[in-house]
């Protein structure tokens, strides 16, 4: 369900129950006191139609007719032979049932103009246009799949200029390890022995052994693999932190960080790492793509001052 048929669907019977409810409060609402001694007459004809009595009584007085006792009044089941009677309504009882009705009238007026406000709300939700996603944005995985099986691995590595041989030897090694860290897994289990420190410490021995493609490629082939493989290789700018480097730099929201300093960033950690390194408050070009140029800014080596997003560029572009 879209979120402008959940709208729909939630405040329709929100509204028509409140509606009721306000309804009912209306029929409920008046409150009389029959043993009051201050009373005010209504006459009633014999034809069930009440006629007021004095000046003051109005057709509330009629609506709130009753008897001494509160019931109403029928000969052997036939309201032709009842008697007419009198019906005792106290005037404060009156002025209780109108200031409540005025009150209800007040919350009628209320609800309807939240009514009004919730459905100009629903009319701007169905006319919103639907978010685009940016072209570089992790959303945008249409130009390659992950590798899944073994050959496509391969394929992509070949593809960004890794011989084959090479690149057969990186994956053998790789899924060794992967095999290795299983069959740790199950042996710890059957023994009863998982999540002790000897297995710590094993598992330890063998991520040390683990292959990683970015130290077996150089870093323009590995970042040449990773898009074709649809995963995210540079950092983009979400927003500014007001007073920051970042903002005095002239950084701007949908900036694509490329290199800072001489290092390519790939992924948050070689941001923060190129940062944190070298002479702290020593200008540093940083090389950012913006609307399809690329500007360089010069910032002090440090805190930048911006939240990232993870991004996706072609390398060649």
């Amino acid at each position: 369900m879209t979120k402008r048929h959940w709208l729909r669907a939630t405040l329709a019977p929100a509204l028509t129950f409140s509606i009721g409810v306000a309804t009912g409060a209306l029929v409920v609402s008046g409150e009389v006191d029959p043993t009051d001694t201050e009373t005010v007459p209504v006459a009633v004809e014999g034809s069930g139609t009440p006629t007021p009595a004095s000046d003051s009584t109005t057709a509330v007085d009629s609506a709130l007719k009753v008897t001494a006792d509160g019931a109403s009044l029928a000969s052997d089941g036939d309201p032709d032979a009842a008697e007419p009677e009198q019906t005792l309504i106290a005037p404060e009882a009156q002025q209780a049932f109108l200031a409540r009705l005025d009150e209800l009238s007040q919350g009628w007026g209320r609800m309807q103009a939240d009514l009004v406000a919730l459905q100009q709300r629903v009319v701007s939700l169905e006319r919103r246009p639907a978010p685009i996603a940016d072209d570089v944005s992790t959303n945008e995985r249409t130009d390659a799949a992950r590798p899944r099986t073994p050959q496509e691995q391969r394929n992509a590595l070949v593809r960004v200029g890794v011989p084959a041989g090479t690149a057969d030897e990186i994956l053998w090694r790789r899924s060794q390890v992967e095999l290795d860290r299983l069959e740790l897994r199950d042996q710890a289990l059957r023994e009863g022995w998982l999540g002790t420190d000897r297995y710590r410490e094993e598992l330890r021995a063998l991520n040390a052994e683990r292959v990683s493609l970015r130290d077996e490629l150089d870093v323009e082939a590995y970042d040449r693999y990773l898009y074709e493989t649809g995963e995210t290789n540079r950092v983009s700018v979400d927003s500014v932190i007001a007073g920051s480097a970042g903002d005095q730099s002239g950084l701007m929201p949908g900036d694509i960080i490329e290199r800072y300093g001489d290092e390519l960033v790939l992924d948050f950690n070689d941001l923060r790492s190129a940062t944190s390194a070298g002479e702290r408050g020593e200008l540093v070009p940083v090389q950012v793509r913006r609307g399809g140029q690329v500007v360089e800014v010069w910032m002090p080596r440090g805190p930048i001052g911006i939240r990232l997003d993870a991004a996706r560029v072609d390398p060649n572009s």
